[in-house]
This record gives structure tokens, sequence and C-alpha cells, in this order.
């Protein structure tokens, strides 16, 4: 009995862990704050439920930040980039990118929209969170 109380004890433990591992964009991004920002890619995270890249910008006032760029599931990027023959590799360490997405309610993260590469290549990220917008799948 003790064994078992135990387990169940560990299984909805882990369950927060898990539930706090995917998290609703509405209440972690402003979808009614869009902005702008070109930096370098310093790291990539292909991964589920949010992929992520970490971009250094730097300010009008010559320093250096680093900021947060969140976005779907590794499985879901793959196929949307796909369509736009654009794959996770053009995303290089230390290449210069413009993302244009929603301001984070954390400091320093946006939740991506659009991505512009330095060879002019252009992705706008369409997903089912904004009703107005048409959805690809």
């Amino acid at each position: 009995m003790k064994t078992k109380i135990i387990t169940i004890t560990a299984l909805l433990l882990s369950l927060g862990v898990v539930a706090n591992a995917h998290h609703s964009v509405p209440v972690n991004f402003d979808m009614d704050n869009t902005v702008s920002m070109t930096g370098v890619i310093k790291e990539t995270h292909w991964r589920n439920p949010h992929s992520h890249l970490v971009l250094e910008v730097t300010t009008e006032a010559g320093e250096s930040e680093t900021w947060l760029i969140e976005w779907n599931a590794i499985n879901t990027i793959r196929r949307l980039l796909k369509k736009e023959n654009i794959s996770t590799d053009d995303f290089v360490l230390e290449s210069e990118i413009t993302v244009k997405g929603w301001m984070g309610r954390n400091d320093k993260s946006i939740y991506l929209r659009e991505v512009t590469f330095a060879d002019g290549r252009h992705f706008v990220w369409q997903t089912r969170l904004n009703p107005a917008e048409q959805r690809i799948d």
C-alpha cells in the first residue's frame, strides 16, 4: 500500500512539470503589441512543445541585449518552412535576421510572427491564433 501511495504521489508531481512545459501563447505574449528587431542568432533550440532562438540585439544606445524568440513545435515549423523552401538549417548561428512578433509579458521575449533573412528571404508565420489570418496546412 505504501509503495502505491508513493507511486501515485510521484505521478501527480510529475504532471505539474509536464503541464508547465507547454503554455498558452496569449497568456505569455501580448497579441496587441507587435515589435520588430534585428539581431544575430546566438542559439537555436528546435524542440517540442515550443522551439526558440536566442538573438543578440544591439540597442540604439549601442548596448547588447539577449532576446528569446519563441515559436511553435519543431514539427509544425518544419512543415510550414518547407512550403517556403526554407529549413531550420537556414537559421545559421552568427547570422543576422530581422524578427517581428508579439511582445512577451516576460522581459525580452517575442513570439515570432515574421522573419527576414539577411539575403532578403521573408517568411510570415501563419497560425490559427489569429482567426483573421489564413491557415496553412
